[in-house]
This record gives C-alpha cells, sequence and structure tokens, in this order.
C-alpha cells in the first residue's frame, strides 16, 4: 500500500527572514486577490510569493510568476532565508484552533509519499477536479522542481499504533510555530530518529491514503512524475516519484469538516416551487426560519432551502437513500440526495453543468448562502449538515467520489511551514 519516507524540508530561517507568522500563507486556492495584495505587503518574504505569484502585464514564457517563484527559491536559500535540514525528517504537525468557545487539536505528520495512479488503489481520491487549476500548478513545479503545498491525506488508524512516537517527539522543543490569519496554531516537531520513522513507514505500508483536501496538487505532481519518467531512463528513481502529504488519522476527534453550501442561479423562482411540487416522494417538507434553519437541519437530518420568499426543511424519506446507487456511505450522504434527487432530476443542473461552474456558487459561510438569495445574486440556497470525516475515507475506499466541492477542512494546512524540494539549488 502506501509507501511513504522522510525528505529533508526547506524552512524558513527565522534569524535571517523574520516573525514566521508574517512568513506564512494559506494555501493558494483559498487566498483572494485582495489577501494576495495584504501578504505581498506584510513582508517581503511572504510565501504568498511562492504559492501565488502576481501577474505582470510583460509576462512571456520565459519571464512570469511561475519562473519568478523558482528564482526566489534559489536567491533565498543563497541568502539563508531558507534552509534545508540536514536529517531527512518526517514532521509532527499540530493544528490548535477554536470552534466556538472550544480548542481543538488535530494532530498529522507531514511526510514524502510515493505517488500512485489511482487505480492501483492506494491514493484514493474523494472528489473529481477541473483541469485549469491543474495546468497552472503543473507549471508552477515545474519551473521550481518542488512541492510547496501539502496534499493533505486520511489514514485509519483506530488503536492509535502511531501514538507513542507522536507523544514522544512532542517532548521536544518544536522547530517551527505559527499563527495563521485566523489566529490559529500551527506547530512542527522533527522526527528524525531512524527507529521512529521506520514504526511510522511500517505502519503505513498497508495502508491506502485518502486525499482530503488537495487533489488539485496530487494529480499535477502525477502528471508531473510522468513527464519526468519520460524524460529519464526507466526505472531510475526520480524525486518527482514522490510528493509532500500531511497525514491524519481518520480518528482524530477534534477533525472539523465544514460542510459547503450551494447558492443556485440560472433557474427561476418557478422552478423551484415546481421542485417542491413533485419531490415528495423522496422527501417530507416542513417549514423553518432563517435564524433557526442550521439548528433545525442538524436535529432532523434534513436539507435546507432558503430563497427570499422561504425557508423549507427537506427531510430525506427512506425511498431517497434506495434510489441511489455505490456503497451504503455513498447511498446515505445527504450530498448525494441533494444532487441526484433535487438539483440533477428536478432542477436539470448535470455534471456536465456542474464543471462548467455556470449555475452553482459554492460557500461554506451560511450567512453568504443567505446573502446570495437577499442580494438578487441566486434564486436559492441548498444548506447541507456537515459530513463525518470516517465517511470520506470509507467513499474513497470503495473506489467512489463526491460531488464537487463536498468537504472543507478547517483549518487548512498552512503554507510555508516546509517544503520539499527536488534537487537544492546550485551553491549550497
Amino acid at each position: 500500500m502506501a509507501t511513504i519516507k522522510p525528505f529533508r524540508g526547506v524552512r524558513y530561517n527565522t534569524a535571517a527572514a523574520g516573525d514566521i507568522d508574517k512568513l506564512v500563507c494559506p494555501p493558494y486556492d483559498v487566498i483572494s486577490p485582495e489577501e494576495q495584495d495584504a501578504l505581498y505587503d506584510v513582508d517581503v518574504h511572504n510565501f504568498v510569493r511562492l504559492v501565488l505569484g502576481k501577474d505582470d502585464p510583460d509576462d512571456n514564457e520565459e519571464n512570469n510568476r511561475f519562473a519568478r517563484a523558482r528564482d526566489y527559491i534559489v536567491n533565498w536559500m543563497h541568502t539563508d532565508i531558507f534552509l534545508q535540514d540536514e536529517a531527512p525528517t518526517i514532521y509532527l504537525y499540530l493544528q490548535e484552533f477554536k470552534i466556538g468557545d472550544k480548542t481543538k487539536r488535530v494532530l498529522g505528520f507531514t511526510c514524502a509519499v510515493k505517488i500512485c495512479d489511482y487505480d492501483e488503489k492506494v491514493i484514493l481520491p474523494h472528489e473529481n477536479t477541473l483541469a485549469k487549476p491543474k495546468s497552472q500548478l503543473l507549471n508552477l513545479i515545474s519551473a521550481t522542481e518542488s512541492n510547496l503545498d501539502c496534499v493533505y491525506g486520511l489514514y485509519d488508524d483506530e488503536k492509535y499504533v502511531l501514538k507513542p512516537v507522536m507523544d514522544k517527539a512532542m517532548t521536544t522543543e518544536p522547530i517551527v510555530d505559527a499563527r495563521d490569519r485566523d489566529g490559529e496554531r500551527h506547530v512542527l516537531w522533527a522526527i528524525t530518529d531512524p527507529a521512529d520513522i521506520k514504526v511510522m513507514v511500517d505502519f503505513m505500508a498497508d495502508k491506502p491514503i485518502a486525499i482530503a483536501d488537495g487533489h488539485h496538487r496530487y494529480e499535477t505532481s502525477l502528471n508531473y512524475r510522468n513527464i519526468m519518467r519520460e524524460k529519464s531512463q526507466p526505472g531510475t528513481p526520480l524525486p518527482s516519484d514522490d510528493v509532500m502529504m500531511t497525514l491524519v488519522n481518520v480518528y482524530e476527534k477534534d477533525m472539523t469538516i465544514y460542510p459547503t453550501h450551494r447558492a443556485v442561479g440560472s433557474v427561476t423562482p418557478e422552478d423551484i416551487d415546481k421542485m417542491l411540487e413533485e419531490c415528495g416522494d423522496f422527501f417530507a417538507l416542513e417549514p423553518s426560519a432563517k435564524e433557526t434553519l442550521e439548528a433545525d437541519m442538524a436535529e432532523k437530518g434534513a436539507i435546507g432551502l432558503y430563497t427570499k420568499d422561504k425557508c423549507v426543511l427537506l427531510i430525506p424519506k427512506e425511498k431517497a437513500y434506495r434510489k441511489l446507487s455505490g456503497c451504503e456511505a455513498s447511498r446515505t450522504l445527504e450530498l448525494n440526495v441533494l444532487h441526484k434527487h433535487l438539483l440533477e432530476r428536478s432542477l436539470g443542473i448535470d455534471g456536465d453543468k456542474l464543471r462548467n461552474q455556470t449555475h452553482i456558487l459554492y460557500t461554506r459561510d451560511i450567512k453568504e448562502a443567505f446573502d446570495l438569495v437577499d442580494s438578487g445574486e441566486r434564486t436559492a440556497s441548498f444548506l447541507v449538515n456537515p459530513i463525518p470525516v470516517k465517511v470520506v475515507l470509507d467513499i474513497a475506499e470503495a473506489g467512489e467520489k463526491m460531488p464537487q466541492k463536498a468537504t472543507y477542512f478547517y483549518p487548512k494546512l498552512l503554507s510555508g511551514l516546509v517544503f520539499r524540494i527536488h534537487n537544492a539549488p546550485k551553491g549550497r
């Protein structure tokens, strides 16, 4: 199954670069243009220049944001802004964050993982992806020869076999301790003892890994691996054979997935009314209110519908689940009920329209879901409950996929804590 290994990570040298909180950034795919500007301004060495550099009107094939990212890496390593760890390391990674008044902690580890084709059933996807982000990421990984962001993976350790190794690592001094834009804490410890590393490598050897977040990153790395293999002698081990991943036990009790709601346009209020009239075979309908909708959904196990003139609970009947195909986790997934019976069957928003991204805006913010309707930008918002983490692994292990934008793991893995470079720049 999964082949993991330590790597010599590249990290900020805060003695030269300064405050780590001003150097790290969110992953590229959650950075807005406004935040990109702010990150550029906060520090000249902020990691955003690597993962989401700015375009320039004079850019061309040789001089562009991807080439600039490469040059930043070379220059910052030559000036000791970046330093590469001497020993092959697995990096224990703690996220400490708050949900309401409760402090939560999620522990994982960052390592190199051998890239496998999906049909090998070792690395398991759980959702479909889009082509454009992958093409941009391929340009970046080709220019920098680095894994700058982590793929977020899930594994099964119900008996917490790896806990003693992790507990031992946490008795040492952290090598990174940073705060993200929300004030959440991200801490790294170095695991370098060969015996401890062997325990982790051996444990993962019979485990599959489900991709929780970072499908685009993984598929781009797979594509890049294939390109590099074509340029090399068959069977030659290459740095591009591996990808950097942060792996988290699916039984981590504080792991948090926010639901991703669907704000629907390109349909009329009459379409929504007709859907409600015709969905009685699959759903029981109950009235709700904007102020209580989220709590009512959780209590009833219901999908929420919000329009300018109504707020409704759609409670799936047993028949709604029986009509779905796939494994048990897929058949009971609320999001599949929404997509198959309401979006596709009733409103005609099929897979092609979802891929074209013309009918649906995705948001994890319930207030934004309401505002999109209230402003008239969208006709209706469908709201869903959180997905249990174990369901993600179960569906992936069954070889099935969720609809796009099914999960939003919180907090996101922070960029700039450590990254994996394929070949250190010449001169070091």
